[in-house]
């Protein structure tokens, strides 16, 4: 119904505008055949005023050099002939041939007349198509089009044969219209009780589904979208049948998931028994020697000896503060590195002379195999913290008269720093917990050993975390008789001599 009244009401002026636009790239196209060719590109200009079906006329410095009328002629009023040879049409015997010469030439000749004058067209009337109708019965389109100076075009087209294809056109379109109209009417009852039947069907299929009953199923046989539905409703019910399954059976494994997060609770609340643990005894002997110099008359040696207790208690808390801190902002990411490149054998000799004393006491032999320049890229006070801690595992683990060896081995811009100590070997069950934050293995790492450095099992968490946070790698191994610890660093980047200057 839309388009009958769209064609009914919208169609003449569409038409029009499409011929009107004709004509002027038929101008345009004439214009430049002209402008190469002249009057050697006629058959092209003739070509073109055919296809169009219009009057085209060129005037050139006020002479006509093309007309597409027969002969190149333009005649102007009525033929010049003897009474013998006037054939007056039935009806008109009473009109003269002076009434007749009245009679003005269309519009585009009386223009092509002017600019023979050397008259030039009205400024508003060129490049564009105008209307205009000399009597009731005819209408033409006119166009002037400058093609250059003192060069005009004209171009003359009725109005009639247009107007005969717009009335053929509508007239098929309201017949056939109506016809459609009238079968679509038809057609669409049809189609719809074709349509709602096997609708109806999967309605009741997928209730049967929204009640967990995916026995029933889509049994037609149609190639269409309905059959595409039909067959995708049987396999969600199948899937959802088999996702019912496999829910039951992940029960088991939801179980052991809640296992693990009592487990990891667990842990938790053991990490707290160990941090109190572990301050507690520090504080324990701190409150007991401290009420002793408070109400105990003490000589001086005495004084000295509770005062060396009380301060060595005090830094094994404050360590233990300070690892706790440096793991936790560790764990929430509020650690931050400050990258550089740096000399790792000198961190190296400043690790010696901090344990020297130590090993010297515990008897303990250290090998250190360096590379004689050994720069890598990191944050050079995180990677004294990691290769501290590493240290200090290594001596509260090795027994006197051992040794600890320190390697460093580079392959593609890596260097692995390897940490060994005679010892005993840490079993494989806990070669993986022993980087959990409290997690000792004292049953097995340390009978018979005195621990220098207090063990209270954050080291090796904090340099798990560390490690992680520059981008490297970490792990340990056991050897024949001992235990290694190893770490990857990043070899400083190559500075061309070249590029320097």
């Amino acid at each position: 119904m839309t388009l009958l009244v769209a064609i009914g009401l919208g169609f003449d002026p569409y038409f029009y505008e499409i011929k009107k636009n004709n004509m002027i790239q038929a101008s345009h196209e004439i214009s430049r055949i002209y402008q190469k060719e002249g009057m050697d590109g006629e058959e092209d200009i003739d070509e073109v005023s055919q296809n169009l079906g219009a009057d085209v006329l060129i005037i050139d410095n006020s002479r006509l050099v093309y007309s597409s009328r027969p002969g190149r002629r333009v005649l102007i009023g009525p033929v010049k002939a003897n009474e013998n040879n006037i054939v007056v049409a039935v009806g008109k015997e009473k009109e003269s041939v002076e009434e007749i010469e009245k009679l003005q030439p269309p519009k585009h000749i009386q223009e092509m007349l002017d600019l023979l004058k050397g008259e030039k067209p009205d400024e508003s009337e060129i490049d564009k198509v105008q209307s205009y109708q000399p009597s009731k019965n005819f209408q033409y389109f006119n166009l002037i089009y400058r093609i250059r100076e003192h060069t005009y075009l004209l171009i003359s087209r009725p109005v009639a044969p247009m107007q005969e294809s717009i009335d053929i056109v509508q007239s098929f379109i309201f017949t056939f219209g109506f016809v459609w109209l009238a079968a679509a009417v038809m057609g669409a009852l049809l189609f719809a009780n074709r349509l709602t039947k096997p609708l109806l069907e999967l309605k009741r299929l997928s209730a049967s589904m929204t009640q967990l009953d995916f026995s029933k199923k889509w049994h037609g046989t149609r190639k269409d979208e309905i059959g595409q539905l039909g067959s995708s409703l049987n396999m969600l019910s199948q899937q959802l049948n088999t996702a019912l399954n496999a829910l039951k059976e992940s029960n088991g494994e939801l179980q052991k998931q809640l296992n693990k997060a009592k487990e990891v609770e667990h842990m938790r609340k053991s990490f707290i028994s160990a941090v109190s643990h572990e301050l507690k005894t520090p504080l324990a002997i701190i409150q007991g020697y401290a009420e002793g110099l408070d109400s105990l008359d003490v000589d001086e040696d005495t004084r000295q000896r509770y005062c060396k207790i009380i301060h060595s208690e005090t830094e094994k808390m404050d360590s233990l503060v300070k690892d706790l801190l440096n793991l936790s902002r560790l764990e929430t990411g509020s650690f931050r590195l400050e990258m550089t490149t740096f000399d790792f054998g000198a961190l190296a000799d400043e690790a010696k002379e901090r344990f020297a004393n130590t090993l010297s006491h515990k008897q303990i032999l250290m090998e250190w195999n360096l590379p004689e320049e050994m720069a890598v890229y990191g944050d050079p006070e995180r990677v004294d913290m990691i290769l501290t801690n590493l240290l200090s595992n290594a001596i509260d683990y090795t027994g006197a008269g051992r040794k600890i060896v320190i390697d460093a081995v580079s392959q593609e811009g890596i260097y692995t720093i390897c940490i060994y100590n005679q010892g005993i070997q840490i079993p494989e069950e806990y070669q993986k917990r022993i980087w959990e934050p409290f997690y000792k293995v004292d049953t097995s790492r340390t009978r018979n050993l005195q621990r220098t450095f207090g063990g209270h099992g954050l080291g090796l968490g904090i340099v798990s975390a560390l490690v992680k946070l520059h981008g490297q790698r970490y792990g340990m191994r056991n050897e024949t008789d001992g235990v290694t610890f190893w770490f990857t660093l990043a070899a400083a980047p190559q500075v061309d001599t070249a590029d320097r200057a």
